[in-house]
């Protein structure tokens, strides 16, 4: 399991989190960037339809942190629904 090297605390790579509507996440801010140890950077964002686990074709917006898919090359460790919250990665090199 991946883990951030940077000095930020409470990150989870691999699990996403559900947020009830009216809630925020208990991590933010969305765009939010880490470098783990598996040699990826981890992203910050927010799905915006339902995403299979290792799924290749995810799309993250520059501008809005939703991700989509599409041609994209980023992933996610876990399953996520529409509106989850969590950390997609791509290859930093």
């Amino acid at each position: 399991m991946a883990y951030s090297v940077l000095p930020i605390a409470g990150v989870n790579l691999t699990a996403p989190q559900t947020v009830a509507s009216g809630s925020l996440p208990s991590f933010g801010p969305l765009g939010a960037e880490t470098f783990a140890s598996d040699g990826k950077r981890y992203v910050y964002g927010q799905a915006g339809v339902a995403i299979a686990a290792s799924s290749a074709t995810v799309v993250v917006n520059a501008s809005t942190f939703q991700a989509t898919l599409g041609a994209g090359s980023y992933f996610t460790a876990a399953s996520m629904a529409s509106g989850d919250y969590g950390w997609f990665s791509i290859a930093s090199v």
